[in-house]
Protein backbone atom coordinates (compact mmCIF):
# COMPACT_ATOMS: atom_id res chain seq x y z
CA UNK A 1 0.00 0.00 0.00
CA UNK A 2 1.62 3.14 -0.61
CA UNK A 3 2.35 5.26 2.65
CA UNK A 4 1.31 9.04 3.20
CA UNK A 5 3.33 10.35 0.97
CA UNK A 6 1.70 8.35 -1.88
CA UNK A 7 4.12 6.51 -2.74
CA UNK A 8 5.26 2.64 -2.47
CA UNK A 9 7.24 1.60 0.73
CA UNK A 10 10.72 0.33 -0.93
CA UNK A 11 10.82 -2.57 0.70
CA UNK A 12 7.50 -3.63 -1.01
CA UNK A 13 8.90 -2.11 -4.19
CA UNK A 14 12.06 -4.19 -4.03
CA UNK A 15 10.18 -7.03 -3.47
CA UNK A 16 8.22 -6.34 -6.62
CA UNK A 17 11.54 -5.68 -8.53
CA UNK A 18 12.53 -9.22 -7.47
CA UNK A 19 9.32 -10.48 -9.24
CA UNK A 20 9.77 -9.00 -12.14
CA UNK A 21 13.78 -10.55 -12.13
CA UNK A 22 12.68 -13.99 -11.46
CA UNK A 23 9.68 -13.84 -14.49
CA UNK A 24 11.88 -12.49 -17.00
CA UNK A 25 14.22 -15.43 -15.82
CA UNK A 26 11.23 -17.62 -15.85
CA UNK A 27 10.40 -16.96 -19.89
CA UNK A 28 13.01 -17.81 -22.35
CA UNK A 29 14.59 -14.94 -24.71
CA UNK A 30 13.88 -12.49 -22.28
CA UNK A 31 17.11 -10.67 -23.22
CA UNK A 32 17.04 -7.79 -26.20
CA UNK A 33 16.35 -10.34 -28.97
CA UNK A 34 13.11 -11.71 -28.42
CA UNK A 35 11.60 -13.20 -30.81
CA UNK A 36 11.62 -12.76 -34.66
CA UNK A 37 9.33 -9.97 -35.54
CA UNK A 38 6.15 -10.77 -36.87
CA UNK A 39 4.70 -7.87 -38.61
CA UNK A 40 0.97 -7.56 -38.65
CA UNK A 41 -1.03 -7.89 -42.22
CA UNK A 42 -0.96 -4.84 -43.94
CA UNK A 43 -4.64 -4.32 -44.13
CA UNK A 44 -4.17 -4.64 -40.03
CA UNK A 45 -5.91 -0.86 -38.40
CA UNK A 46 -4.10 -1.77 -35.38
CA UNK A 47 -0.71 0.05 -34.89
CA UNK A 48 1.76 -2.65 -33.67
CA UNK A 49 4.63 -0.83 -33.94
CA UNK A 50 5.28 -0.53 -29.98
CA UNK A 51 6.43 -4.23 -29.95
CA UNK A 52 9.76 -3.83 -31.80
CA UNK A 53 10.45 -0.69 -29.33
CA UNK A 54 9.97 -2.68 -26.38
CA UNK A 55 11.29 -5.94 -27.33
CA UNK A 56 14.83 -3.87 -27.94
CA UNK A 57 15.14 -2.59 -24.13
CA UNK A 58 17.08 -4.93 -21.89
CA UNK A 59 14.69 -4.38 -18.93
CA UNK A 60 10.57 -4.38 -19.77
CA UNK A 61 7.41 -4.90 -17.98
CA UNK A 62 3.77 -4.51 -18.60
CA UNK A 63 1.05 -3.11 -16.27
CA UNK A 64 -2.55 -4.39 -16.01
CA UNK A 65 -4.68 -1.05 -15.23
CA UNK A 66 -7.96 -2.45 -14.59
CA UNK A 67 -9.59 0.56 -12.72
CA UNK A 68 -9.24 4.75 -13.42
CA UNK A 69 -10.01 5.23 -9.56
CA UNK A 70 -6.32 6.10 -8.22
CA UNK A 71 -3.77 5.90 -10.98
CA UNK A 72 -1.96 3.10 -9.08
CA UNK A 73 -0.42 1.84 -12.52
CA UNK A 74 1.27 5.17 -13.60
CA UNK A 75 2.99 5.48 -10.18
CA UNK A 76 3.75 2.09 -10.43
CA UNK A 77 5.38 2.93 -13.75
CA UNK A 78 7.10 5.83 -12.58
CA UNK A 79 8.97 3.83 -9.64
CA UNK A 80 10.15 1.15 -11.93
CA UNK A 81 11.51 3.31 -14.38
CA UNK A 82 13.09 5.67 -11.29
CA UNK A 83 14.60 2.52 -9.60
CA UNK A 84 16.32 0.76 -12.66
CA UNK A 85 17.75 4.02 -13.85
CA UNK A 86 19.04 4.45 -10.40
CA UNK A 87 20.41 0.77 -10.29
CA UNK A 88 21.76 0.51 -13.96
CA UNK A 89 22.11 4.36 -14.84
CA UNK A 90 21.29 4.68 -18.48
CA UNK A 91 18.87 6.72 -20.81
CA UNK A 92 15.11 5.61 -20.25
CA UNK A 93 15.34 3.94 -23.14
CA UNK A 94 16.96 0.89 -21.54
CA UNK A 95 13.66 0.16 -19.16
CA UNK A 96 10.61 0.01 -21.20
CA UNK A 97 7.43 0.10 -19.11
CA UNK A 98 4.07 -0.59 -20.91
CA UNK A 99 0.90 0.00 -19.26
CA UNK A 100 -2.41 -1.79 -20.54
CA UNK A 101 -5.52 0.26 -19.98
CA UNK A 102 -8.76 -2.03 -19.97
CA UNK A 103 -12.37 -2.67 -18.11
CA UNK A 104 -12.75 0.17 -15.83
CA UNK A 105 -9.53 2.11 -16.59
CA UNK A 106 -10.54 3.76 -19.90
CA UNK A 107 -11.02 7.40 -19.04
CA UNK A 108 -7.39 7.34 -17.67
CA UNK A 109 -6.35 7.72 -21.50
CA UNK A 110 -9.09 9.79 -22.62
CA UNK A 111 -8.23 13.76 -22.99
CA UNK A 112 -9.81 16.51 -20.98
CA UNK A 113 -12.63 17.72 -23.85
CA UNK A 114 -14.51 14.02 -23.01
CA UNK A 115 -13.73 14.27 -19.43
CA UNK A 116 -15.86 17.70 -19.63
CA UNK A 117 -18.30 17.00 -22.04
CA UNK A 118 -19.65 13.75 -20.65
CA UNK A 119 -19.15 14.06 -16.88
CA UNK A 120 -16.46 11.30 -16.78
CA UNK A 121 -15.22 12.51 -13.12
CA UNK A 122 -19.20 12.75 -11.69
CA UNK A 123 -19.58 9.43 -13.05
CA UNK A 124 -16.81 7.66 -11.89
CA UNK A 125 -16.64 9.58 -8.45
CA UNK A 126 -13.20 10.86 -9.47
CA UNK A 127 -12.66 14.44 -7.81
CA UNK A 128 -9.96 17.29 -9.37
CA UNK A 129 -7.18 17.15 -6.79
CA UNK A 130 -7.19 20.84 -7.38
CA UNK A 131 -11.21 22.12 -7.35
CA UNK A 132 -11.37 19.51 -4.78
CA UNK A 133 -14.82 19.45 -7.18
CA UNK A 134 -15.54 16.22 -9.40
CA UNK A 135 -13.12 16.31 -12.61
CA UNK A 136 -14.24 17.98 -15.42
CA UNK A 137 -10.82 16.99 -16.87
CA UNK A 138 -8.10 13.98 -16.95
CA UNK A 139 -6.33 14.50 -13.69
CA UNK A 140 -4.12 11.69 -14.35
CA UNK A 141 -2.92 13.55 -17.54
CA UNK A 142 -0.68 16.32 -16.62
CA UNK A 143 0.91 17.84 -13.20
CA UNK A 144 -0.76 21.29 -12.20
CA UNK A 145 0.83 23.98 -10.06
CA UNK A 146 0.89 22.79 -6.32
CA UNK A 147 0.91 19.65 -6.61
CA UNK A 148 2.97 17.04 -4.82
CA UNK A 149 6.86 15.73 -6.90
CA UNK A 150 5.65 12.27 -6.88
CA UNK A 151 2.12 13.18 -8.35
CA UNK A 152 4.05 15.43 -10.83
CA UNK A 153 6.05 12.07 -12.00
CA UNK A 154 2.85 9.78 -11.97
CA UNK A 155 1.40 11.55 -14.81
CA UNK A 156 0.66 10.82 -18.51
CA UNK A 157 1.91 13.10 -19.82
CA UNK A 158 5.28 13.04 -18.36
CA UNK A 159 5.59 9.43 -18.43
CA UNK A 160 4.78 9.15 -21.74
CA UNK A 161 7.91 11.26 -22.83
CA UNK A 162 10.09 9.37 -21.23
CA UNK A 163 9.00 6.58 -23.09
CA UNK A 164 6.14 4.63 -21.33
CA UNK A 165 3.86 2.96 -24.02
CA UNK A 166 0.09 2.94 -23.35
CA UNK A 167 -2.60 0.27 -24.74
CA UNK A 168 -5.84 0.80 -24.52
CA UNK A 169 -8.45 -2.09 -25.09
CA UNK A 170 -11.26 -1.46 -27.93
CA UNK A 171 -13.99 -3.07 -26.46
CA UNK A 172 -13.72 -1.48 -23.04
CA UNK A 173 -13.61 2.18 -24.86
CA UNK A 174 -16.60 1.34 -27.02
CA UNK A 175 -18.50 0.28 -24.20
CA UNK A 176 -17.47 3.03 -21.36
CA UNK A 177 -18.17 5.17 -24.87
CA UNK A 178 -21.69 3.38 -24.98
CA UNK A 179 -22.63 4.18 -21.44
CA UNK A 180 -21.61 8.15 -21.93
CA UNK A 181 -23.98 8.15 -25.21
CA UNK A 182 -26.59 6.68 -23.04
CA UNK A 183 -26.21 8.88 -20.13
CA UNK A 184 -26.47 11.81 -22.36
CA UNK A 185 -29.06 10.28 -24.97
CA UNK A 186 -26.67 11.03 -27.65
CA UNK A 187 -26.19 8.52 -30.88
CA UNK A 188 -23.89 5.73 -29.52
CA UNK A 189 -22.01 5.09 -32.82
CA UNK A 190 -21.05 8.98 -32.68
CA UNK A 191 -19.76 8.81 -29.48
CA UNK A 192 -17.92 6.02 -30.24
CA UNK A 193 -16.32 7.94 -32.80
CA UNK A 194 -15.14 10.77 -30.42
CA UNK A 195 -14.07 7.85 -28.03
CA UNK A 196 -12.29 6.55 -30.72
CA UNK A 197 -10.58 9.85 -31.75
CA UNK A 198 -9.97 11.59 -28.29
CA UNK A 199 -7.28 9.05 -26.75
CA UNK A 200 -4.26 11.13 -24.96
CA UNK A 201 -1.84 11.92 -28.15
CA UNK A 202 0.57 8.68 -28.27
CA UNK A 203 -1.92 6.29 -26.84
CA UNK A 204 -2.74 3.37 -28.90
CA UNK A 205 -5.79 1.15 -29.42
CA UNK A 206 -5.97 -2.44 -29.47
CA UNK A 207 -7.91 -4.92 -30.14
CA UNK A 208 -8.61 -5.59 -26.26
CA UNK A 209 -6.72 -5.54 -23.34
CA UNK A 210 -5.94 -9.09 -23.25
CA UNK A 211 -4.36 -9.33 -26.70
CA UNK A 212 -1.82 -6.66 -25.67
CA UNK A 213 -0.84 -7.79 -22.45
CA UNK A 214 -0.01 -11.02 -24.52
CA UNK A 215 1.58 -9.96 -26.84
CA UNK A 216 3.25 -7.32 -24.33
CA UNK A 217 4.48 -10.62 -22.88
CA UNK A 218 5.39 -12.43 -26.00
CA UNK A 219 7.97 -9.25 -26.41
CA UNK A 220 9.54 -9.58 -23.37
CA UNK A 221 7.88 -8.05 -20.63
CA UNK A 222 7.51 -9.46 -17.39
CA UNK A 223 3.95 -9.04 -16.17
CA UNK A 224 2.76 -6.50 -13.16
CA UNK A 225 -0.59 -5.79 -11.68
CA UNK A 226 -1.37 -2.64 -10.27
Amino acid sequence: MPNENGRTPRREFIGRLGLIAAAAAAIPGTSAAVEPIRRPRETSPWDMSWVERIAAAPYKCVVDCMNVNDGAALGLAADIMDMFHEVYGGPDEQTRVVVVMRQLAVPLALQDALWDRYAIGEDRKIDDPVTKSPARRNPFLRPQPGEPSWAVESKLEPLMARGLTVLVCNRATMNTARGAAERAKRDVAQVQTEFRNGLVPGALLMPDGIFALVRAQNAGCALMRS
